[in-house]
């Protein structure tokens, strides 16, 4: 009977000793396999909950797009809209009307007025460059849509501003793109005449040119006096004092 009960101790500990070593690979074999992609798998969640909540703190950091009403344009690439904002078109460059150091630029009430025509008391929705979104005047810095036209574009195509280059957007090459057309087509600012600064400036030079280029400038002034005729007691002279 006492070698049964030894027996049936000795089975009792082997299973036992069987169980816990059972036990014991399980959770190193767990550790090494499982736990891994375990931890991968968490990972990856927790990230791309991160980048969930970060995109939507970025969506509510974003001023509204609108709808908006243009209540007034201060020049050819600024304007202020129904509620209180003002709003700098990206990637325009229009020529000064209001500068506190500089004079009232040549086609600067032109622009002026194509962005009055084109958008004052109009409806307009916006679109941002994220992460620049104000300059350092505080003002907004936006694409502005009207009636679904671009007014960034429009007045870069239509040659009352330059493409504004200092600093990236997204939208640059387009931007050149239509400043580099309006230039060849003479739109606008680009537009040459007797009238026109930049020759008045080449004609006060006109002895510091060489003969090459003495040339070339008779050969534009004839073009332009041909093309626009000087009115009653007008001569060039005249015209290039003004």
């Amino acid at each position: 009977m006492r070698f049964l009960r030894d027996r049936f101790f000795i089975f009792v500990m082997v299973t036992t000793v069987s169980v816990i070593s059972g036990m014991f690979i399980l959770h190193r074999w767990v550790e090494r396999e499982i736990q891994p992609a375990i931890a991968a798998k968490s990972a990856s969640i927790i990230s791309a909950q991160a980048e969930a909540k970060s995109s939507a703190t970025v969506a509510q950091s974003l001023p509204s797009r609108g709808p908006f009403r243009v209540t007034r344009v201060l020049d050819g690439d600024t304007i202020v809209l129904n509620n209180g904002e003002t709003v700098r078109l990206i990637g325009v460059d229009a020529p000064e009307t209001h500068h506190p150091e500089i004079p009232v630029q040549r086609f600067g009430e032109e622009a002026t007025e194509f962005l009055k025509r084109l958008a004052e008391g109009f409806a307009c929705t916006l679109e941002y460059e994220p992460g620049n979104i104000r300059d350092h005047y505080g003002r907004l810095l936006a694409y502005v849509f009207v009636e679904g036209r671009l007014a960034n574009a429009e007045i870069i195509r239509q040659g009352y501003a330059y493409a504004y280059i200092q600093f990236p957007f997204r939208r640059q090459a387009e931007f050149v793109a239509l400043e580099r057309d309006a230039r060849e087509r003479q739109l606008g600012l680009w537009h040459l005449s007797l009238r026109d600064g930049r020759i008045a400036n080449l004609v006060k030079r006109y002895e510091s040119l060489s003969r090459e280029g003495r040339r070339r400038l008779d050969d534009i002034l004839e073009e332009l006096v041909r093309e626009y005729p000087l009115g009653q007691g007008e001569n060039s002279d005249s015209l290039l004092r003004k």
